[in-house]
């Protein structure tokens, strides 16, 4: 049995995939009132216009949602149509003006992945795993004016593994933060929930890494390089030139083996390629415009742009 309280009275904003695992809980315990996401958008070669996961996950489990351009005084009365309720963000992927905000039955909460005050801003699992960290968290918050600043209403911890990638620690992360909103969300509204502030002197933050810092310096340590790979895959990818072809490195691996920087050793089955710390053995990786092929597939189409 639901709560009388929680009943239909949550309103989810989200967007990504990373939206989906807490979309799917709230709307299988039937709390869900109303869905708010990102309008379609021209993706891919041919820029055709596609919706978000989110707005396919409504328009097959026919949940009520709105799309809007803009949080403008036209979509706060459509969404005044759903009220008294709580707002939910999860990934949402734009700033919600506090006169929208201060809608919410109360203060709106908000699932972010790291364990805040640690890495507020846009890319907490991509900049956690770039910098190496061994563990991180999801933390569910109430949301103010600043960004990822309000007080926090739980959170829970998370391992990163050494080989684990943005994708996959991503998808790990959302049904964690799934899970947070399951156990804190009945509590929250029933005001049995208290919330703690921030230390905020030990905020840190993160900003949204952009496509060429994926470009491998060789020159670099293999943990480093190893840390770049996973930090960006899948997107944008980390890349790098053998010869005069262009490759994007998807998975690698350190090794103790001691080659110079950028130089290239390989067999019938492996590359592994010299950094200023140990060595990176490439897994798999994928030339530009061509499928992505394991390090031996590589040698049997590409050997020539490894010598």
């Amino acid at each position: 049995m639901t709560s009388s309280k929680t009943d239909k009275k949550i309103i989810f904003w989200g967007t990504p995939e990373f939206s989906l695992a807490s979309l799917k809980s709230l709307d299988q315990k039937g709390w869900l009132k109303l869905v708010v996401t990102q309008p379609d958008r021209p993706a891919g070669r041919g820029l055709k216009e596609l919706s978000s996961p989110v707005k396919k996950y409504c328009l097959e489990n026919e949940l009520k949602f709105l799309a809007p351009e803009k949080l403008d005084q036209e979509f706060i009365f459509e969404l005044k149509k759903y009220l008294p309720a709580l707002f939910v963000v999860v990934a949402y992927g734009k700033i919600i003006p506090k006169e929208i905000l201060d809608l919410s039955y109360l203060p709106a909460v908000n699932i972010h992945p790291s364990r805040l005050p640690e890495l507020r801003g846009p890319s907490p699992i991509q900049t956690a795993i770039f910098r190496g960290f061994e563990a991180t968290a999801v933390s569910l918050m109430q949301l103010d004016e600043k960004m990822d600043h309000g007080p926090i209403l739980g959170q829970i911890e998370a391992k990163i593994e050494p080989n684990e990638a943005y994708g996959e620690l991503s998808e790990r992360l959302a049904v964690l933060g799934a899970e947070l909103l399951e156990q804190k969300i009945e509590p929250y509204l029933n005001g049995q929930l208290k919330a703690q502030a921030q230390d905020h002197t030990q905020a840190t933050y993160c900003r949204l890494l952009k496509k060429e810092e994926g470009k491998i310096d060789w020159h670099k340590s293999a943990q480093e390089i190893h840390n770049q790979v996973r930090a960006f895959n899948p997107w944008p990818s980390a890349f790098c030139r053998l010869a005069d072809l262009e490759v994007k490195i998807i998975k690698s691996e350190v090794v103790d083996k001691e080659l110079p920087a950028g130089n290239i050793f390989f067999d019938k089955k492996n590359i592994i390629i010299g950094t200023a710390e140990k060595s990176l053995k490439i897994l798999t990786l994928q030339p530009f415009a061509k499928k992505i092929m394991t390090a031996e597939e590589f040698i049997r189409g590409y050997q020539k742009y490894l010598t």
